[in-house]
């Protein structure tokens, strides 16, 4: 009974965990009302023991959720809403708490059905809703209620905070609720408690003037609509989830040829003329690749300099479907850093195997993908895509013969040069025959032995062309550049001072800060500067238009929440994206659902969308290399917009009067006035 249970009136982790509090309300309860933003079952798994418990006693639940669903969740919810329940089924996990508490453990196929059965049972109803008058956004609820009638009295638990209903947000977050609870409730925690009630409420029966609710028509479309009529190579390319189901169907057929063709057919079938170009043509304005294929055969070996945008990844794959065709390598691996860079080179190296009919199978060593043994077990024609972190364990004991028909490939290969790298992988690609790597910037700033590294694992530079000559040739967009001068703060420069304390401090304690350390404080500082806010308030005021199709940049979550809320006056449309945040974010911001995109580091490099028309450098880095990639996100060409010239807005800090040399923010301005000034050959 909730009346008698020992519930605290806040809680906070560290102090007293949310997950506590749910566990709680859920053995003691029949009905669990929530109210949340972004919904993952993984929910199930944290709280595993009380919703065990809860639909034991034969527990009701509704959940309101917003559309941000991953595609396990939604074939579960459809499979659901389609089926009847099974009773037999039904019997087995009622009957024996440890077996349900396991299936709502563990991650697998029987997770799932059970989450199916308890939809299709009634014990888990489901609504998705989003915003009512807004183009785009999202429903951003995180409320719910707790009711109890087995006193005979009706006993409600409310809570509202910051919790999402996912494992990550219950398990490795910091966050608090505060609840309120009916049976000591008076006055405004009275009030408090009807109004949640009401709220969920006018949500649930669709009177709620803030949000409408997807009809579950809608949510199946998104499924089982998996062939529209696209072209094959804009289907593979699309960050929507339609792709994603194309791609499923793909690994439902292994790696044999025949039932690839067969699907290909299909799909051209149900999508009419569909044209593979998969090589493009040798025009002038991409003759830089032929060169750049032509001087990997020669030399086997080394790094494409090539800036973002100009065809790194396709030249890289004509490499590979050469030497493929040529009987000269049996297999392939490819490395990088980043779920959504690798995702991204799922598609496009698919996209190679079916256009070209190639009888090779694509595994995968990163996220949620352990598929490294069958790669050692048998590398026979086959692509390994995996993370820079395990790729050392790709490729120990791999047999001379093997690697001497093997190709390597490093993208963004200015990563390959750190320290942990260099202890794992040294000496492991001495025997592979042909090796390549790609960057816009392949030197390791300020770190020379981490570039010899490179050199050494890979070879020269063997090929450059660079961001000017991609402008002038018309591959990349040109841009207009705003340089916006502020000045630092009293509290900046007390920041500042700081540090030069602690650096003094540490040399007397014996242990001395190194010149690095040193200069990622001050950095630190700067990038998080006071001063920066108004002047991105009075320049955003005059410059509404740029937070159209824009991505901000800024150094820390809590430094972003400041700059959210001055585009909050302008926009709703605008979502942020760091560390830990759902990669749908993306996939969202790609196809135009959110229009101002505000990040850490997480699209600085490897990805591409093309319809991104403006910057917004409120975060730099002293080297270049971070510039030119963040920079490289908006100068790509877009099909959409044949005249399309971006903008990029950066913030440059006013020197000290008794200073006359330039500091790292004016030589940025000097290096990107230069390049704004390009126009492309007519």
């Amino acid at each position: 009974m909730l009346k008698s249970a020992d519930f605290k009136p806040f809680y906070a982790t560290g102090l007293y965990e949310p997950s506590d509090f749910f566990i709680e309300g859920l053995i003691n309860s029949q009905q669990f009302d929530l109210g949340l933003g972004y919904f993952r079952s993984t929910g199930f798994k944290s709280l595993a023991i009380g919703f065990s418990s809860f639909i034991q006693n034969g527990g009701k639940m509704r959940f309101i959720i917003n559309d941000s669903l991953t595609e396990k969740d939604k074939a579960a919810i459809i499979t659901g809403e389609n089926s009847e329940t099974d009773k037999d089924y039904e019997q087995q996990l009622i009957n024996d708490i440890k077996l349900l508490t396991k299936t709502l453990t563990k991650r697998d196929e029987h997770f799932f059905n059970c989450l199916s059965w308890l939809i299709a049972s009634d014990r888990l109803q489901i609504i998705a809703v989003k915003p009512a008058k807004n183009k785009v956004g999202i429903v951003h609820h995180k409320f719910g209620i707790f009711t109890d009638n087995t006193s005979g009295e009706k006993n409600q638990a409310v809570f509202n905070g910051s919790v999402n209903f996912s494992q990550y947000a219950l398990e490795k977050n910091v966050e608090t609720i505060w609840c309120e609870y009916s049976w000591e409730a008076q006055g405004l925690s009275k009030q408090r408690i009807s109004e949640v009630v009401k709220l969920f409420e006018d949500t649930w029966t669709g009177k709620s003037e803030a949000v409408r609710i997807i009809p579950i028509e809608e949510v199946k479309e998104m499924i089982t609509n998996k062939f529209p009529k696209k072209k094959w190579k804009e289907l593979v390319e699309d960050e929507c989830e339609i792709a994603e189901q194309l791609i499923k169907e793909y690994e439902k057929l292994g790696s044999d040829p025949k039932k690839i063709k067969e699907a290909l057919e299909a799909l051209k079938k149900n999508s009419g003329k569909i044209d593979v170009q998969f090589t493009p043509k040798s025009t002038k304005k991409w003759k830089h690749q032929d060169d750049a294929i032509n001087k990997f055969l020669e030399k086997e070996r080394g790094v494409l300099n090539m800036a973002t945008g100009t065809g790194k990844t396709r030249t890289a794959l004509r490499i590979c479907f050469h030497l493929i065709n040529s009987k000269e390598i049996d297999s392939i691996i490819i490395a990088c850093d980043g779920t959504d860079l690798l995702n991204q080179w799922y598609k496009e190296v698919l996209e190679l195997i079916v256009s070209k009919d190639l009888g090779w199978s694509i595994l995968r060593q990163y996220d949620i993908y352990r598929e490294n043994q069958r790669f050692k077990n048998n590398c026979n024609q086959k692509i390994l895509l995996t993370s820079r972190l395990q790729l050392h364990s790709v490729m120990q004991n791999i047999e001379e013969k093997e690697a001497n028909r093997m190709l390597l490939i490093h993208d963004e290969v200015h990563k390959l040069g750190s320290i942990g790298n260099q202890e794992k992988l040294e000496g492991l690609s001495n025997h592979i025959r042909f090796r390549l790597g790609l960057s816009a910037t392949p030197d390791r700033e300020f770190d020379d032995e981490g570039t010899q590294f490179i050199k050494d694992h890979l070879g020269e530079v063997i090929f450059e062309f660079g961001l000017d000559k991609a402008i002038q040739k018309g591959i990349l967009s040109p841009f207009n550049y705003y340089p916006v001068q502020y000045e630092l703060t009293q509290e900046d420069r007390d920041r500042v001072k700081q540090v030069f304390k602690r650096r003094s401090a540490s040399e007397q304690a014996g242990t001395p800060m190194t010149e690095e350390e040193f200069r990622n404080a001050i950095a630190n500082v700067y990038k998080t500067a006071e001063g920066k806010i108004p002047a991105f308030r009075n320049f955003i005021a005059q410059h509404t238009e740029l937070l159209d199709k824009c991505v901000v940049f800024v150094e820390t979550k809590a430094y972003g929440e400041e700059i959210l809320n001055i585009i909050h006056q302008y926009r709703t449309d605008f979502h942020s994206y760091f560390s830990g945040d759902d990669s749908n974010v993306l996939s969202r911001f790609s196809r135009g659902e959110i229009d101002c995109l505000l990040t850490c580091h997480r699209i600085s490099e490897g990805i591409d969308i093309p319809s991104l028309n403006n910057v917004i450098l409120i975060s730099s880095a002293r080297k270049r290399i971070e510039t030119i990639q963040r920079i490289g996100r908006c100068i790509r060409l877009d099909p959409q917009n044949a005249n399309k010239i971006a903008n990029v807005v950066d913030f440059i800090r006013v020197n000290e009067k008794e200073n006359s040399d330039l500091n790292s923010d004016q030589e940025r301005e000097i290096f990107l006035q230069e390049l704004a000034s390009i126009k492309p050959e007519k």
